[in-house]
């Protein structure tokens, strides 16, 4: 056992304990999530490993339903497991069951993708999502997890909080540029929040993806904090910044957050 500094994701450093064998089995389900199909030497390889060790924490794996294995080519990947736990734990309060309807509603009156996703952490996980009509649609996925303060979803949720959380939550953190137009810093984050929440929602110009825009609410439960964001994504020339059908779509949106609120029990 050794101890080691980790990063909580939240801006919190702590001294934690490690169980070795524990350590190395997420290492390799990580490794596995970025890498989709390995086999056991590049396992060991890539984690500095023994093969030995590899082929033991990988049996276990499989044996508890989160790593199977492809007879034919011997290759290693991730199950659905890890997902599925995560979906549950999300859906603890009926957000995804109640939110459906609502997003459906949303996709079918704006004819783009519409997506669920919740704060992890400085990120946002996408926990649901309906698809455009158009042809030519935003699709980022489902399970897929991005910098918080490059999405709207992200930038919604950030706004529900104290400006003293959002320090704690970004404290020693480098913004990393994913576009031209990503967010260059904490003092430029705050400035849009502070508009975010004047105007009761949030925007990501190309900030995640060149060419994509995204319009997204705030989801809040019955204690009036925040848990999820609801956004719809199209291509950027479709809304133009200051068009009066991106002010529509804001509205529908915003709507669509305060009803799923309402189903979890917010009263404004």
């Amino acid at each position: 056992m050794r101890s080691v500094m980790r990063n909580k994701g939240a801006g919190v450093m702590a001294k934690t304990p490690l169980v070795q064998s524990v350590n190395r089995a997420i290492d390799i389900l990580e490794l596995l999530n970025k890498e989709r199909s390995l086999g056991i030497t590049q396992i060991g390889q890539a984690l500095g490993l023994e093969k030995t060790t590899v082929f033991r924490l990988l049996q276990t794996l499989c044996a508890r339903g989160y790593v199977r294995q492809d007879l034919s080519t011997q290759m290693y990947s991730e199950t659905m497991k890890l997902f599925d736990m995560g979906i549950r734990m999300v859906d603890s309060h009926g957000l995804l069951k109640k939110a459906r309807p609502h997003i459906e509603a949303l996709a079918m009156s704006t004819r783009e993708t519409v997506n669920l996703a919740v704060l992890d952490g400085r990120n946002i996980v996408y926990v649901d999502k309906v698809e455009s009509s158009e042809v030519i649609k935003a699709d980022l996925g489902v399970g897929r997890s991005f910098p918080a303060y490059a999405t709207s979803l992200g930038k919604s949720i950030l706004a529900l909080l104290t400006d003293n959380q959002l320090g704690l939550l970004y404290k020693g953190e480098t913004f990393i540029p994913l576009t031209s137009a990503t967010v260059s810093g904490l003092e430029d984050l705050k400035e849009q929040i502070r508009e975010i929440r004047i105007r009761g929602y949030a925007s990501d110009d190309e900030e995640l993806v060149q060419g994509l825009s995204c319009i997204g609410a705030a989801i809040r439960d019955f204690k009036g904090a925040p848990v999820a964001a609801v956004s719809a994504a199209f291509p950027s020339y479709r809304f133009p910044i200051n068009s009066p059908e991106r002010q529509q779509m804001a509205e529908l949106i915003k709507r669509a957050a305060q009803s799923i609120s309402i189903e979890l029990g917010f009263l404004e």
